[in-house]
């Protein structure tokens, strides 16, 4: 990575900070059976913010071996 030593170690202080938002964002599956639109919508939400804690996920891991943390 070009960039220096410090902005890795800030940008990894960010994604965990995401992380953490996200997963704390995450829906519980709905307690009743509900309607087919809400089952949807919880999915789609679901699966939209699983994918960005995929993607945060892959870069803290990237960020952690440029900076011999793994």
């Amino acid at each position: 990575m070009n960039q220096p030593e410090e902005e890795r170690r800030a940008r990894l202080r960010e994604i965990d900070e995401s992380l953490e938002r996200l997963r704390a964002d995450l829906p519980d599956p709905p307690s009743d059976a509900g309607d087919m639109v809400d089952s949807g919508q919880y999915l789609a939400q679901r699966e939209e913010l699983a994918g960005q804690i995929e993607l945060l996920e892959a870069e803290r891991e990237r960020l952690r071996e440029s900076l011999g943390l793994t």
